[in-house]
């Protein structure tokens, strides 16, 4: 069942990036179900329909962690196709751990401002719907017109800035997997602050991990440290694909916390 989840992951992740380029690059009215992708984003339906979905999104990430980054978020799915391709194009490039960089508040701080204020250039470019509204304009420019319209610039320009965004995001999933969904995006940040009270987590049992490293190699938000038996749930976008390459069932999703490893000697009892 475990390894089963890798599997809902990728096909959940798949429908809602159909269903976002369909609706983006194509036009609102291709299906009915297209809108559904744009419904169930954090930010767009908080900004243009209710705060519900924002709050079920928050319920959801206290119990299962960062589904929200590896299913409906549409760039975090288009960085998932890049990291496969590279894995096909160059199987010897692994992944390794790297700490979490502090940065990424800052970020969310100039996010936030923004968005009270109404600056909305900095969040055309950092959230992610925007900026996969931004990569489908390049293809359909009337996708994203009047956003651009509202910045006072033309469709030339959103085009442009629709082919850079899509260059930046495969730039940074070939070199750091899932580094921008850990350093640069606002939403993943916000939702990592959630993490380390989440009800299911990432866990490495110490007494099943014989340290062949394949979950920390595996792992593209570098946030597995194999050698120490440690997952930086913060970081975690519950790809799975660790539970997928473990074949010793060691590293697990699961509600309880792992116990220290199992010592090799005891002292007896006189």
């Amino acid at each position: 069942m475990q390894r089963n989840l890798r599997i809902i992951r990728i096909l959940l992740s798949a429908v809602f990036l159909a269903a976002a380029v369909a609706y983006l690059a194509m036009w609102p009215d291709v299906h009915p179900m297209a809108k559904v992708s744009e419904k169930v984003q954090i930010i767009p339906s908080a900004i243009t329909v209710t705060l519900g979905v924002t709050l079920v999104w928050l319920a959801i990430t206290f119990i299962f962690g960062r589904v929200y980054c590896s299913t409906v978020c549409p760039v975090g799915t288009l960085q998932d196709v890049v990291i496969a391709l590279r894995r096909r194009l160059r199987p010897g490039k692994k992944f390794r751990f790297q700490p979490a960089r502090k940065v990424r508040y800052h970020i969310l701080l100039i996010y936030a401002v923004c968005l009270i204020v109404g600056v909305v250039a900095v969040p055309m470019w950092l959230e992610p719907w925007n900026i996969m509204r931004n990569i489908c304009a390049a293809v359909n420019p009337t996708a994203a017109q009047a956003q651009w319209i509202q910045l006072g610039v033309g469709t030339a320009i959103g085009v442009v800035a629709g082919i850079v965004s899509a260059l930046l995001i495969l730039i940074c999933a070939v070199f750091t997997g899932r580094g921008f969904c850990n350093t640069v995006c606002p939403i993943g940040t916000a939702l990592s602050i959630i993490e380390p009270h989440c009800i299911f987590h990432i866990e490495i049992d110490p007494d099943r991990c014989t340290g062949c490293l394949k979950c920390e190699e595996a792992c593209p938000a570098n946030c597995i440290k194999a050698v120490s038996r440690y997952v930086d749930n913060t970081r975690c976008v519950r790809c799975f694909d660790c539970l997928h390459v473990c074949g010793d069932d060691a590293i697990r999703y699961q509600p309880n916390r792992n116990r220290p490893a199992t010592p090799l000697m005891r002292k007896a009892k006189t």
